[in-house]
C-alpha cells in the first residue's frame, strides 16, 4: 500500500484512469483542483481548474471533462469551459459523480435540496447526455446521486443514492442506454463512490467508515470489507499499466489529524484482481 501524501484533500473524489497519459486523475473537493499523479516519476501534480470539479472524466481525444455544480463541461487548456448540451434547454445544477457508460454517453447525478439544506424536496436526478449532446432524465426523486458503475457484460447498471445509503441494480440497454430497475438493491451504510472489478464485484467506498465494501453482484450483499485505520475512504478506482491497482481517494474536511493522520491523502492499493479502463466520451474535442 502507498500513500501519496503530497497532496492533502479536502475531500477527494472521482479516481479515474488516463491510459493515454498513463496518470492517475482525481479532484480536490472544493479546492477546484485537478490532481495528475504520475506513477513513473512518482510526481504529483495539480491543475487548476474554473470551477469545484465533483468528477473527471475524458473524451476520446483526450479532453477533460468536469461535473460541478454548474453541470459538465469539457474544460481546454486554458480553462474555458466548452459545453456539452444546450444549457438553456438543460439546466444541469450541483452535478457530482459522473461516469462515461459502455454507449459512450456521459452518466451524471445531482445533489437534491434535501441534501444542500434548502428544503426537504428530495430533487435529485440521474442524467444521461449523449454524445451528440442530447440529455436525458433517467432517474428522479434521489437524494444525492452518487457511485455508479456497469456488470462487466454491460447488462447491468448500479447506481448508489448517499442520502439513503442504497445500491440499486438495473438492467441497461447499450443501443439506447435505458435502465429498468430489476427490483434487488442492498443497503450500505456511508456508501459513496464506487467501482466494478473484474471479479464482478462491485468495490464501495463508505464515507467516514474506514473501509471499502466488497458487494457480491450474484447475490448483491456485502462479501467482504478492505480496511483503513486512519483514512476516510470517499471514492475508489482501478488505476495503473495492469489495472490492479485500486486508488481510494479520501477526505480531511471534518477530520481529526491527531488520531487521522492519512485523512485527505490518496491511497494505492495493490488488489489480486483487475478493474476495467475506464470508457470514453464519444464526440472527439
Amino acid at each position: 500500500m502507498k500513500i501519496l501524501t503530497q497532496k492533502r484533500c479536502y475531500i477527494g473524489e472521482g479516481p479515474i484512469w488516463n491510459e493515454r497519459e498513463e496518470k492517475l486523475y482525481f479532484s480536490n473537493g472544493k479546492m477546484r483542483e485537478i490532481c495528475v499523479y504520475d506513477f513513473q516519476s512518482d510526481r504529483l501534480m495539480i491543475r487548476n481548474v474554473p470551477v469545484w470539479a465533483a468528477a473527471v472524466a475524458f473524451t476520446k481525444n483526450n479532453g477533460l471533462i468536469l461535473s460541478h455544480t454548474r453541470g459538465v463541461h469539457i474544460v481546454d487548456e486554458k480553462g474555458a469551459l466548452l459545453p456539452l448540451y444546450n444549457e438553456e434547454m438543460h439546466s444541469i445544477k450541483y452535478a457530482g459523480d459522473m461516469k462515461v457508460g459502455p454507449d459512450g454517453a456521459i452518466y451524471v447525478g445531482t445533489l437534491s435540496e434535501k441534501i444542500r439544506g434548502v428544503s426537504d424536496n428530495a430533487d435529485g436526478v440521474l442524467y444521461r447526455i449523449s454524445p451528440h449532446g442530447q440529455v436525458e432524465i433517467l432517474l428522479r426523486g434521489l437524494e444525492l446521486s452518487n457511485g455508479l458503475d456497469w456488470s462487466i457484460d454491460e447488462k447491468k447498471f448500479y447506481h448508489a443514492d448517499t442520502g439513503v445509503s442504497r445500491i440499486r441494480e438495473y438492467f441497461f440497454d447499450k443501443e439506447t442506454g435505458e435502465i429498468e430497475f430489476s427490483g434487488r438493491q442492498v443497503c450500505v451504510e456511508g456508501v459513496d463512490g464506487l467501482t466494478m472489478g473484474t471479479d464482478g464485484c462491485l468495490y464501495v467506498s463508505c464515507a467516514w467508515k474506514k473501509y471499502i465494501a466488497i458487494i457480491d453482484c450474484e447475490t448483491l450483499t456485502v462479501k467482504d470489507y478492505i480496511l483503513f485505520e486512519d483514512t476516510f475512504p470517499m471514492s475508489c478506482g482501478f488505476c495503473g499499466k495492469n489495472m490492479d491497482i485500486l486508488a481510494v481517494t479520501t477526505a480531511s474536511d471534518t477530520a481529526d489529524l491527531d488520531k487521522d493522520a492519512n485523512a485527505g491523502f490518496t491511497v494505492l492499493a495493490k488488489q489480486p484482481i483487475k478493474g476495467r479502463k475506464p470508457y470514453l466520451f464519444s464526440r472527439a474535442l
